[in-house]
């Protein structure tokens, strides 16, 4: 089973769900541009990334947009799709938004929207897309 996650900030996700599930390819992916960055932005990014990469031999993602996913990971055959893309918690961040519930609620619907149109780009077929909200 091949596994992507989208939006994992911190990448502690990832390495929950390699843990767990020791048998599947987890790919991690972070909006983060770089590794300097994540780590300047999670104190426990460094560990976390040395775990997937060095103990897992997985695979990080920098720079990955949940809602343009195809710009970042091409999987143009079937053998380089996922079984399953996982987004937890997607939200857009932005604390203006409190200000409407009702443009809070649009924003995160289009969000959602194109997160799933997205992650179908690198969906085998039979493949599963998953959020947690």
């Amino acid at each position: 089973v091949k596994a992507i996650t989208v939006g994992d900030g911190d990448l502690s996700f990832s390495l929950a769900l390699k843990r767990a599930y020791p048998q599947i390819s987890v790919a991690a992916s972070t909006l983060l541009e770089s590794h300097s960055e994540l780590c300047r932005t999670y104190s426990n990014a460094n560990v976390t990334s040395k775990e997937l990469l060095e103990q897992w031999k997985e695979r990080v993602i920098y720079g990955v947009d949940a809602t343009k996913i195809e710009e970042k990971i091409t999987a143009e055959s079937e053998e380089q799709k996922f079984d399953i893309v996982l987004f937890n918690h997607p939200h857009l961040g932005d604390k203006a938004l409190l200000e409407s519930e009702k443009r809070h609620a649009e924003r995160h619907y289009v969000l959602l929207s194109h997160y799933f149109y997205s992650a179908k780009s690198i969906l085998k077929n039979g493949g599963r897309i998953h959020i947690c909200l």
